[in-house]
């Protein structure tokens, strides 16, 4: 098992970074500290991760790919039924039409690597 890495340093210079960006008295009410906690939170999960031991990196990345191709065949048995596809459909129609919601989905797209240019530019 490896050792636990000290993280100490960098959260004392996120903490002054934070004072430094802060506009809200350090309540956690300003971007500045919700982003400077945001980061905090990356940053550990990012060690954390790092810091396992390969097998066990695997086996998440495993059960992952597993849950995603439960999902698969989920969705191609849901879209087998027409009433399912047809609502769904319009759902979709539905959502894309509001521009935000638009833009969300693109933007999660984008960030999984999915066709979320792609999608947006078809359905234009």
């Amino acid at each position: 098992m490896t050792e636990p890495i000290d993280l100490s340093g960098i959260h004392r210079e996120l903490d002054q970074l934070k004072r430094h960006l802060c506009h809200c008295q350090l309540s956690g009410e300003c971007l500045g500290c919700k982003g400077i906690e945001m980061i905090r939170q990356q940053l550990e999960a990012v060690t954390a991760a790092a810091s396992q031991p390969v097998l066990l990196q695997v086996a998440q990345e495993t059960a992952a790919k597993d849950m995603m191709d439960q999902f698969a065949k989920m969705q191609e048995r849901l879209m087998g039924d027409p009433q399912i596809r047809h609502a769904a459909e319009a759902f979709q129609e539905r959502l894309l039409e509001d521009p935000e919601a638009r833009r969300m989905i693109e933007e999660l797209m984008h960030r999984l690597g999915g066709p979320g240019d792609e999608a947006a530019d078809s359905s234009s």
